[in-house]
C-alpha cells in the first residue's frame, strides 16, 4: 500500500488534516469494481446533476452498468484508487497520455481527493516522460482541470448512449512542470 506524497502531514491540525493523512492510493483490483460503479452513479447522479438533466445523467450513468466493459477497460488503463479510512473516496484512470476518469465520492468532495489521484497521475506521467496530458472535462469538472494547469483546447458536442452531451477536451504541458 502507498501513502500518497501530496498533502503535508501536520500532526496538530484539525480532524479535517487527520483524516487525509489516512489517504490511501492503491493500484484497481477487480474485487473493487461494484463499489467502484456504486461510486461512479453516486457521484454522477448527485455531483453532476448541477450540469445536467436527468436524462443526460441515465445515460452517463445507467443503474445497469455494463460491468464487463468497465473491468476489461480499467485492467488495460492505469487506474488508481483512493480511500480513507478503508472507504472508497476515489478513482482515476490513466489511458497513455489520457486522463479517461476521475470521480470522488459524493461525500468527499473539495476535500483533496481528487488533486492527490491527480498527482498520482502527474507522477507515472513524469516517469514516463510524457509530454502532455489530456482530457474531455465535463462541464462539473472542467474547474478541477483548469486549476491544475489543464487548457481547453475544443469544446465538443457529444452524442452519448443517445444523449448530446458538452465537454471540453484539455491538455496540460507538462514540460512546463
Amino acid at each position: 500500500m502507498k501513502k500518497s506524497g501530496w498533502y503535508q502531514k501536520k500532526r496538530d491540525e484539525n480532524n479535517y488534516n487527520k483524516e487525509m493523512e489516512d489517504l490511501t492510493i492503491l493500484d484497481y483490483e477487480e474485487g473493487m469494481l461494484d463499489e467502484m460503479m456504486q461510486l461512479f452513479y453516486d457521484t454522477v447522479h448527485t455531483v453532476n446533476a448541477r450540469d445536467y438533466r436527468k436524462d443526460q445523467l441515465n445515460r452517463w450513468a445507467p443503474l445497469d452498468v455494463d460491468k464487463k466493459f468497465w473491468q476489461q477497460r480499467l485492467k488495460r488503463n492505469v487506474c488508481k484508487v483512493a480511500f480513507i479510512n478503508n472507504i472508497m473516496v476515489g478513482f482515476t484512470e490513466l489511458e497513455d497520455e489520457h486522463v479517461e476518469t476521475m470521480y470522488v465520492h459524493k461525500d468527499f468532495q473539495r476535500r483533496k481527493v481528487a488533486a492527490n489521484l491527480i498527482d498520482e497521475l502527474l507522477q507515472i506521467a513524469s516517469e514516463r516522460k510524457y509530454s502532455v496530458l489530456t482530457t474531455e472535462a465535463s462541464v462539473t469538472a472542467k474547474p478541477f482541470f483548469e486549476a491544475f494547469g489543464f487548457q481547453v483546447t475544443r469544446v465538443k458536442k457529444k452524442l452519448f448512449n443517445g444523449k448530446d452531451f458538452t465537454n471540453f477536451q484539455m491538455t496540460k504541458d507538462l514540460s512546463l512542470c
